[in-house]
């Protein structure tokens, strides 16, 4: 494993200088950083839907995706024009793009149809209603993730196999042996990024929540205050669970 992780940066470091997109900063940072990174999504009774993602990578990961982008530590690791690319792809109209620092990334795009926000994916996001019941389920499976890194850029796929996740090699790997591959791979301060790091999704429905769940969730990883819910989300368990993690919440509007 530790010849095969040599032989990708090889490779990188031959690959042409170019600042990262979208997706590859995101799979790389959100990995990796050990501030927690938040996505939201604003349902809406006709479908359409508002999404917003805050992240910022830590000193370490910044010089690591540095390295691997091949750029200077003083450059921007962030091409805004690819962002919006990335995005389109998969579906979105972007409204808001910032940058408060260029290690730094605040992103907020539209989608007509919730349901249909990762093309190729059926299962992703979907909504049912019965008896006045909204009924929505999220899954974060490696299938969907993939289906994901489909619509990314042709190079991304490099930066995916240099984090050599589980839930992109479908490797059995429990998150103890995940974390020590990191370690081996990039260092112990990144590993212990990795183990500190989680993912923080909001949603807010148009009526009163019901109920909220979440497969594999414990004490306080899910908030309820008024119609939004945040669950919350250890990487390193999103990262090595083949199984995924599904969210489930309910309301009447």
């Amino acid at each position: 494993m530790v010849l095969y992780i040599n032989m990708l940066f090889i490779n990188m470091k031959n690959k042409h200088r170019t600042t990262f997109s979208l997706c590859a900063v995101l799979l790389i940072c959100v990995i990796f950083t050990s501030c927690t990174t938040s996505v939201s999504l604003e349902t809406r009774t006709d479908k359409s839907g508002a999404v917003a993602m805050q992240t910022k990578l830590s000193p370490s990961v910044q010089t690591l995706v540095a390295s691997l982008a091949g750029v200077d530590s003083t450059e921007a690791l962030f091409d805004a024009n690819q962002i919006r690319a990335s995005l389109k792809a998969a579906g979105f109209a972007v409204t808001g793009l910032k940058f408060p620092s260029k290690s730094a990334l605040t992103v907020t795009a539209e989608t007509k149809n919730i349901t249909t926000m990762l093309r190729g994916s059926k299962d992703l996001l979907t909504v049912t209603t019965a008896n006045g019941v909204n009924d929505m389920r999220i899954k974060l499976t490696p299938e969907n993730v993939k289906k994901a890194v489909a619509v990314m850029p042709e190079d991304t796929a490099l930066y995916i196999e240099l984090l050599i996740a589980p839930i992109f090699t479908g490797e059995v790997m429990s998150a103890q042996e995940y974390t020590d591959l990191i370690a081996i791979a990039y260092g112990d301060k990144i590993a212990q990024d990795l183990q500190k790091a989680r993912v923080n999704l909001l949603f807010s429905v148009p009526g009163t929540i019901l109920s909220a769940e979440m497969t594999n969730s414990r004490e306080n990883d899910i908030a309820v205050k008024d119609n939004t819910i945040t669950m919350s989300i250890p990487l390193v368990t999103l990262l090595t669970d083949l199984k995924g993690t599904e969210c489930r919440i309910r309301w009447k509007e």
